[in-house]
């Protein structure tokens, strides 16, 4: 194992010792039995044909940051097709390549793929809503689950929060998608989203908080961001544009806030100026959904959810 390990980081090094110390320390007794071999005769085994040496350095961290670079070259080539088409492909290259080298290398691999969706959806738009693939390697012996669940987050833009029906969003979502058990969401949150003028001496911090005062809402539920557009107002006072977004928790609230986010008097009094909107207020809602269908269907679930948020 030691010249199995040779090439391998201090960090692997360093915890296969101490599991062998924890390990010498629970079986001392037994231990004393068995006679030691000479790293010349490991080095002599080693080499007979019997042992996979090859097969266990292959599954390390350095091979798969090195085989990554490779596979991603390969989601690269495969990029004149859809999104998801190009990253499946770059998933079933990592996993395809360490098939044989067990569960905990599958985890690491798993963990790669998460961590870098969230990254890269910026640059490719979507990528964070592909489903896992099902490549070569996974309709080997293992048995293949009949059924595999997948989550998926919908945001559904509402003329008004307090119409919003959970239930026959649930049932729009099945009839889209065509599975047969029903599926389950749970609402995260209703946003509503305005753009606003504010007077020009107005920065970000006392807009938060006017803002939030103004509709009954914490400081922490009002994200404020200053655009680039300035203006004359009333009184030929420039006016800085200011994009808003009120987060609540349930529709009740987001129906008061979506009225109270257009009075722009109550705004203007926190604020000491004038103030106008220059984009009504819109409620959207944040709903978490998870669907169980076929392996197969699961990469075309987004885009039929879709649908069926556009038909609330």
């Amino acid at each position: 194992m030691d010249n199995l390990l040779a090439g391998c980081p201090a960090s692997t090094r360093n915890g296969f010792s101490a599991i062998m110390k924890a390990g010498e320390k629970k079986y001392a007794s037994e231990l004393g039995k068995c006679s030691s071999s000479s790293s010349s005769e490991s080095g002599s085994q080693s080499e007979k044909p019997s042992e996979p040496k090859a097969d266990s350095a292959s599954c390390t961290e350095n091979e798969l940051a090195t085989k990554s670079s490779s596979c991603i070259e390969e989601m690269i080539a495969a990029k004149g097709g859809s999104v998801c088409g190009a990253w499946n492909t770059y998933e079933c290259c990592l996993k395809e390549t360490f098939a044989s080298c067990g569960s905990d290398m599958q985890g690491k691999i798993s963990t790669l793929m998460g961590t870098m969706q969230k990254q890269y959806d910026a640059i490719l738009p979507g990528l964070a809503k592909c489903a896992s693939a099902t490549c070569s390697t996974e309709s080997s012996p293992s048995p293949t689950p009949a059924e595999v669940e997948t989550i998926l987050m919908a945001s559904i833009e509402l003329s008004d929060p307090l119409a919003f029906n959970l239930d026959k969003y649930i049932e729009a979502v099945q009839k889209a998608t065509g599975v047969a058990q029903l599926p389950e969401a749970v609402v995260k949150a209703f946003e509503i989203i305005v753009k606003y003028m504010l007077p020009d001496a107005t920065d970000i911090a006392k807009a938060t908080a006017a803002i939030a005062k103004a509709n009954g809402v914490a400081e922490d539920q009002v994200q404020v961001a200053q655009s680039n557009s300035r203006r004359l107002g009333a009184g030929r006072r420039l006016a800085n544009s200011f994009d808003v977004t009120i987060t609540v928790a349930d529709k009740e609230k987001a129906s008061a806030v979506q009225t109270s986010a257009a009075n722009t008097a109550a705004l203007g009094t926190e604020l000491g100026g004038t103030v106008s909107v220059a984009k009504a207020p819109v409620s959207t809602v944040k709903v978490e959904t998870k669907v169980k269908s076929a392996p197969s269907a699961a990469s075309k679930l987004a885009s039929q959810m879709e649908s069926a948020a556009n038909a609330q």
